[in-house]
């Protein structure tokens, strides 16, 4: 007991008296603190003007034991409620991101919503504007009686698209000259096989958008009128058209340039603005009574069936070309019950024709021809569109693969 009592020169007022406490709690000193008081005093240098009573070391003991208690607790209780509190503190940490993200997500679809709203009420003050003021107007040009029919693949125009390098020269006014080159050479294609019905098939990127920033550069026009005049040039060409036929059926599918959201892996597929070009050909093309516009039953693929064969058509960007026709014919044998005949895609800006287990999968030109990222990955094919023969009979009877100038 006399060493416990004995202040050590390295101890402190406070330490001394801490350890004297801890001794009296432990039994290890068995005097009061009225009795330990002038030892206190003693040890701790204290003159007997300043002398001190009992209660000043017990209640300087009793405060700092209250505080060890407190902070011993509360570390205690941090111990043992560590896991819930870290399990808590993530929660909240996963809550707060998710929160944050959604806030994200709010604010790039309100944003795409206000845009695609602003652009739908444009298109539709324009086409209000365009059959009130220059209604589409037709003649009726056919006398055949065949039995054939013709499938008509416009895919890739990117109209909006400027483009020049040592295989082409791409621009809205070059778009249009290569889309009457290929209304001309169409009617006589049609007139020399007495086609009764043409299957128009809208394959998609018929405007070039602006969903990164090297579209964006090499746009000459911004969305909103690439959409209108684009879809203005097809409805006056399948009008033209129309007039060397008995019918005219019309199928759409879309790209992935006019995607509402310019980052694909953010995007939703189906979220494209270029399904406002079919709504523009109905609004401009319902005066006449040869042209029907079919619309899918089967998301973003295109489904006809020609003459007894069945044809499958997509735009192609999710696609792999030669896996194209076998992955198409299982899908829609398992879901739908048809067996598929044809494939029919583009994307690609090439001709490519394949055959596996008896289906036929053709690839499509460009309109647009070789632009910039074709030049730089030495990947060149001519500008053109494609037109193929059916009949009853044989099928597909022949393909042009039209070149345009």
């Amino acid at each position: 007991m006399e060493e416990i009592l004995k202040k050590l020169p390295e101890e402190n007022e406070s330490q001394y008296i801490w350890k004297v406490g801890q001794a009296k709690d432990a039994g290890l000193v068995t005097e009061t603190w009225e009795q330990l008081a002038p030892r206190l005093n003693i040890e701790l240098g204290i003159d007997d003007t300043e002398w001190r009573g009992e209660s000043a070391f017990r209640k300087k003991y009793r405060v700092m034991q209250q505080a060890y208690d407190d902070v011993f607790s509360k570390k205690q209780f941090a111990e043992e409620h560590k896991d819930k509190i870290s399990d808590a503190t993530k929660e909240l940490y996963i809550a707060k991101k998710q929160f944050e993200d959604q806030r994200r997500e709010c604010r790039k679809f309100w944003t795409s919503e206000a845009r695609f709203e602003h652009l739908t009420n444009k298109i539709i003050e324009s086409v209000n504007f365009l059959c009130e003021q220059q209604p589409l107007t037709f003649n009726d040009f056919y006398i055949g009686e065949s039995y054939k029919d013709a499938v008509l693949c416009m895919a890739d125009f990117h109209y909006g698209m400027i483009t020049e390098n040592i295989w082409n020269k791409y621009n809205t006014d070059i778009c249009r000259r290569r889309v009457q080159e290929l209304i001309n050479k169409t009617i006589r294609y049609l007139q020399l096989h007495d086609v009764r019905t043409l299957h128009v098939l809208l394959l998609g990127d018929a405007a070039h958008g602006a969903i990164h920033a090297s579209a964006r550069v090499a746009s000459e026009e911004d969305v909103c009128d690439q959409i209108i005049n684009v879809s203005e040039i097809i409805a006056e060409a399948i009008n033209t058209l129309s007039q060397y036929v008995q019918t005219v059926n019309i199928y759409a599918t879309y790209g992935n340039h006019l995607r509402t959201v310019q980052n694909k892996n953010d995007s939703i597929h189906s979220d494209n603005m270029e399904k406002l070009i079919p709504w523009w050909l109905k609004q401009r093309l319902r005066d006449n009574p040869k042209i029907s516009i079919i619309e899918s039953e089967y998301y973003e693929f295109i489904y006809l069936n020609v003459l007894g064969y069945d044809i499958v058509a997509a735009h192609g960007d999710l696609e792999k070309f030669k896996n194209f026709g076998v992955t198409v014919n299982t899908l829609f044998s398992k879901k739908y019950g048809r067996t598929i005949d044809y494939t029919i895609s583009a994307d690609k800006h090439h001709i490519e024709e394949f055959e596996s287990l008896g289906i036929e999968s053709i690839l499509t030109r460009s309109l647009c021809g070789t632009d910039e990222y074709s030049n730089n990955n030495r990947l060149y094919s001519a500008p053109g569109q494609t037109l193929m023969i059916f009949s009853n009979s044989e099928g597909r009877e022949c393909t042009y693969n039209i070149k345009l100038d």
